[in-house]
């Protein structure tokens, strides 16, 4: 398992569709990797607070905390923890959000499994807990490309 994208991480999925989901930890699962699954904001933080997490995928719009005031509370708790915003609007998200500054990548859903893999891939390579920090002024992003290009998945119809 020397290749970066096989290491088996610890994810944190948060999503009130149980479908999407299920389907996103189904395919983390099929990488090799461990998923904790919650269904809201609030579930997905106490499960922070409890175990020890390498990323962070969080659904945007959800009842309650939303995917961009998750992040937030995410980067408060642990700032060098990635956080990815999954979300059917990915394409419809102003470049100049100023919650963006929370979030290292967007991932469009619907999203398959080469996708998810080119997202966290970067994101959770040679991480440890005591990584260095990322820089949110200039996004936060690892790989220092500009928000509308760190968007993964289909683009708009």
């Amino acid at each position: 398992m020397s290749d970066s994208r096989s290491v088996s991480r610890r994810l944190l999925i948060i999503d009130d569709d149980p479908s999407c989901r299920m389907t996103i930890a189904y395919l983390l699962g099929k990488l090799g990797h461990t998923v904790a699954e919650a269904e809201s904001g609030s579930a997905g933080l106490a499960i922070l607070r409890q175990q020890p997490v390498d990323l962070v995928m969080t659904d945007l719009t959800m009842p309650g905390l939303t995917g961009w005031a998750v992040a937030r509370l995410v980067k408060a708790m642990r700032p060098h923890l990635p956080v990815v915003l999954v979300t059917g609007d990915a394409y419809a998200i102003p470049l100049d959000q100023p919650e963006r500054l929370y979030v290292d990548a967007l991932l469009a859903k619907p999203c398959g499994l080469a996708e998810i893999q080119a997202v966290i891939g970067p994101l959770t390579r040679d991480r440890a807990d005591t990584v260095g920090a990322r820089d949110p002024a200039s996004g936060g992003f690892p790989t220092g490309r500009s928000w509308e290009t760190n968007i993964t998945g289909p683009g708009p119809l």
